[in-house]
């Protein structure tokens, strides 16, 4: 799986658009986050990489304080990066320390299937949405190593009527020639724990280099701290 981090925020000369700006807070709202104050949780882990299992325990308090008890580096490193990933997307935070710090204008008149284009300057990244039906349809974001577009399939309402991704895929593409490095197909299950929804599996099938792995993380036994 390929990582990023997530360059510094630059100066920008786009203007906020304040529809597009309206647009993004509808969306925020639309999207389940663990509630504020959310201390983290704890589960049982079986990371399976293409038939390989590794059997364990894992607390995750945030993005960066993540641990496991399972030795085999590659399975710690599968489970580590996505809990992280996660923990990111669903953490609380609010509109004003996310997408909303930044300058957000749209890009187009919204004829594209998957919604109306919408910039986002000054997040070092280049990047934009497409958004439609108070959704991210599409996230489009470049760095020094690569560029990728994330493509929403399928998201789902929990209890509260907020949306969780199910299944959503990943181009990946080499900056210099524009060509396709790699493909990644996300699907997603939560379980409901208290107030929040916690990840129970993701699967994960990749395309890289002329081979295809499939790899899982199956949690259980959630716990809130």
């Amino acid at each position: 799986m390929a990582t990023y981090t997530k360059d510094k925020d630059v100066e920008t000369e786009l203007e906020d658009d304040a529809q597009a700006r309206t647009a993004m807070q509808e969306v925020f709202s639309n999207t389940a986050r663990w509630p504020a104050g959310f201390g983290g949780f704890t589960a049982d882990a079986t990371a399976n990489i293409n038939g390989v299992e590794h059997k364990g325990s894992v607390t995750v308090k945030g993005p960066k304080e993540i641990e496991t008890d399972i030795s085999d580096e590659k399975a710690k490193g599968f489970l580590t990066e996505n809990l992280a990933s996660i923990a990111m997307h669903r953490g609380p935070r609010s509109f004003d320390e996310s997408d909303g710090k930044y300058k957000l204008r749209f890009g187009d008149e919204g004829t594209h299937p998957l919604g109306r284009k919408l910039i986002m300057g000054g997040d070092g990244m280049s990047s934009f949405y497409r958004i439609k039906d108070g959704r991210i349809q599409q996230i489009n974001r470049q760095t020094p190593r690569f560029s990728f577009s994330i493509n929403i399939e399928e998201s789902r309402k929990n209890q509260d009527g907020k949306f969780l991704t199910h299944k959503y895929s990943v181009f990946y593409f080499n900056p210099e020639t524009k060509g396709l490095k790699d493909v990644e197909s996300y699907t997603d299950e939560y379980t409901r724990v208290g107030e929040a929804d916690l990840p129970e599996v993701r699967r994960i099938i990749n395309c890289e280099e002329g081979a295809i792995s499939v790899s899982t993380m199956t949690l259980s036994n959630h716990k809130t701290l």
